[in-house]
C-alpha cells in the first residue's frame, strides 16, 4: 500500500496542505539491497585478502574451499575420536581414577613430542622441495592418529598407552608437517608483498570453519549421547560410518586441494616434467643415429608455464621412499667404484675437468651425480639435465650399456653444454625465467648433502 504524508506550507499568511506518496516497497527493498551490498563487503573484508583476486594467485579460492572443508571433517571427527579416547582412559568406568588417567595422558604427550623431535631432525631438510608431498602427508598421518584413537577402546588396557601414544605422535607429524609447508603455498599465493594479511585472512577463515564446526560438532555429540543411552552397539556402528564418512571426504578434500596448486619453484619432478621436451631432444641428437640434427635455437618452445605443469604425486613420494635411477648428491666413491680402470678414471676427469660435478652410470644403469663445493644452481640445473638425458637415452636404448659408459656419457655432455652456452643466447635458466619459473631462489632439486673438492683431475 502507498504511504501519504502530507505538507504543510505558509504562504501570504494562508495555510495550505498538499499531498505527498512515495511506494514503500522500493524503498524496503532499496534497504534489503543495502544491507546485502553492506554484509557482503563485511565478509569480503574479514575473509579475503586485501585486493582480492587481482593480489592473490589463481587457484587460491579454490585451494581455500577445499582446506576450508577438510578442516571442518577434522574438527567433527575431533568429537568422534576424543570420545573414544576418553572411553580408552577409563573415563565413566568406577575402576579408573583420575590420577590414572592423568598420568596416561601425560605419557602419551610426552611420547608425542619425542617423536616429533625425531620426524623434524629427519625430514626438515625435505620440507622446502616437497611442499605438496608433505602437505598432503600431514593431513593422511592425521587420518592414521585419529583412527588409532578409535581403536584405543577396543585394545587391552595394558597396551592403550602405545595405541594412544603412537596417535599422538601421528597427530605431531602432522603438526610439524602441516606448519613448514603452510609458511611456502601462503608464500605461493601472495603477489604483492601481502603475506601478512594473508595469514590474518587465513586465520579469520580457520576461526569460522571452527565455529561451524563447534555447532555441528555439539550436534553430533548430542545426538550420539543421545544413542547410547538407548543402543551401546549402535553408538559405536553409527560412530564409525561418520567417522569412515568424513575420513574419506578429509582425504579427498586434501588431495585435490593439494592438486590445484601450480607452484612456481622448481623441485625435482616439476623440474622433470617442465624440462621433458628439452631432454627428449637433447637424447636424440646424442643418439648414435643422430635422426635429428636441428639446433634447440627456442628453448622456450619446449618448456610449459607453471600453469601447463602438473606433475605426479605419486612419482615424487616414491622418490622419496625409495632410491630413485638418478641419485643427486652422492659420494665420489659410488662414481669412482664403477670404473674398472685407472683409464677410465682419468678419461672421467678429463671430460668434466671444467664442470662444477662429475656423473657416473652404475652397473644396474643407475646415474650417479656428485657435485664440487662450489657449485652453483646452474651447476646443479645442468647436471640434473646431463643425468635426464642419459637416463632418456637408455630408455629409448639408443646405447648400448656395457663396461664403459664414456660414449654415451661424453655426447650428451656435449650436447647439454650447448644448450647452457650464454655465448649463443639459448641458456636453460632464461628459458625457465621466461616461462615463469621461480629460478631466482634455489633450486631444490633434490641434492644431498655430500660435495667434494676438485683439484685439477684429482677427486678427494
Amino acid at each position: 500500500l502507498p504511504h501519504r504524508e502530507y505538507m504543510i506550507t505558509c504562504q501570504d499568511g494562508k495555510v495550505s496542505t498538499a499531498k505527498k506518496s512515495h511506494n514503500r516497497q522500493a524503498t524496503t527493498r532499496l534497504s534489503a539491497r543495502n544491507i546485502l551490498a553492506v554484509l557482503k563487503q563485511i565478509c569480503r573484508d574479514l575473509f579475503l585478502p586485501l585486493g582480492y583476486p587481482q593480489s592473490v594467485r589463481p587457484e587460491y579460492m579454490s585451494y581455500q574451499i577445499y582446506d576450508s572443508l577438510q578442516g571442518l571433517c577434522s574438527y567433527l571427527r575431533g568429537v568422534v575420536s576424543t570420545s573414544a579416547l576418553l572411553t580408552a582412559a577409563g573415563v565413566g568406568t568406577s575402576e579408573a581414577s583420575a590420577m590414572s588417567a592423568a598420568m596416561t595422558w601425560a605419557m602419551r604427550d610426552g611420547l608425542g613430542m619425542i617423536g616429533g623431535l625425531l620426524f623434524s631432525y629427519s625430514t626438515s631438510s625435505l620440507f622446502d622441495a616437497n611442499v605438496k608431498e608433505f602437505r598432503l602427508f600431514a593431513d593422511v598421518i592425521n587420518d592414521v592418529g585419529l583412527t588409532l584413537d578409535m581403536i584405543a577402546p577396543y585394545v587391552d588396557k595394558e597396551h592403550v598407552l602405545y595405541v594412544t601414544g603412537l596417535g599422538t605422535i601421528c597427530k605431531v607429524m602432522c603438526g610439524i608437517a602441516a606448519g613448514a609447508t603452510k609458511g611456502s603455498i601462503t608464500q605461493h599465493f601472495c603477489l604483492r608483498g601481502n603475506m601478512a594479511d594473508l595469514n590474518a585472512k587465513e586465520g579469520t577463515q580457520e576461526t569460522l570453519v571452527s565455529l561451524v564446526g563447534m555447532l555441528l560438532g555439539i550436534t553430533l555429540a548430542r545426538y550420539l549421547h543421545y544413542l547410547e543411552q538407548r543402543d551401546v552397539s549402535l553408538t559405536a556402528t553409527v560412530s564409525w560410518t561418520i567417522f569412515t564418512f568424513l575420513t574419506l571426504v578429509h582425504v579427498w578434500a586434501n588431495y585435490e586441494g593439494v592438486k590445484v596448486l601450480r607452484l612456481r619453484t622448481l623441485n625435482r619432478e616439476r623440474a622433470s616434467v617442465a624440462l621433458r621436451g628439452i631432454v627428449e631432444q637433447l637424447a636424440t641428437k646424442s643418439s648414435k643415429a643422430r635422426t635429428n640434427n636441428a639446433s634447440i635455437s627456442s628453448l622456450v618452445d619446449f618448456i610449459p608455464t607453471p600453469e601447463q605443469t602438473n606433475e605426479s604425486l605419486w612419482a615424487s613420494t616414491q622418490t622419496l621412499l625409495f632410491s630413485p635411477k638418478i641419485r643427486l648428491g652422492v659420494q665420489a666413491k659410488h662414481i669412482l667404484e664403477n670404473l674398472e680402470s685407472q683409464d677410465m678414471i682419468t678419461s672421467l676427469m678429463k671430460e668434466f675437468v671444467d664442470e662444477k660435478y662429475i656423473l657416473g652410470i652404475s652397473r644396474g644403469g643407475g646415474i650417479c651425480v656428485a657435485l664440487c663445493v662450489n657449485a652453483t644452481d646452474q651447476d646443479e640445473l645442468k647436471a640434473f639435465i646431463h643425468a635426464m638425458t642419459i637416463q632418456q637415452c637408455v630408455e629409448e636404448e639408443s646405447f648400448k650399456l656395457d663396461n664403459d659408459h664414456s660414449e654415451l656419457i661424453s655426447r650428451t655432455h656435449r650436447e647439454v653444454t650447448e644448450v647452457f652456452s650464454t655465448s649463443r643466447g639459448i641458456n636453460v635458466l632464461d628459458g625457465l625465467a621466461y616461462r615463469r619459473w621461480d629460478v631466482k631462489n634455489r633450486l631444490d632439486l633434490g641434492y644431498g648433502k655430500w660435495r667434494l673438492q676438485w683439484n685439477s683431475a684429482k677427486t678427494e
